[in-house]
């Protein structure tokens, strides 16, 4: 069976909107429950929005046991 590549983007110019953690969530639901390889690419220079999510979720997971 032939594989195709799925491209799926959030978009809007106005701020606070959600589409960081809209981006996060469904990343994180395609990849531990459907399985799927996911890539991220984080447009919102100079923010960097998804970076610093990361690092902050990095963080917590090492403080705890």
């Amino acid at each position: 069976m032939k594989k195709e590549t799925l491209f799926v983007a959030f978009s809007t110019q106005k701020g606070g909107m959600g589409k960081t953690a809209v981006t996060v969530l469904t990343a994180s639901y395609l990849h531990y429950v459907k399985d799927y390889r996911v890539a991220i690419l984080d447009c919102d220079f100079p923010q960097h929005s998804i970076v610093k999510e990361r690092k902050r979720d990095e963080g917590l997971i090492r403080v705890c046991p």
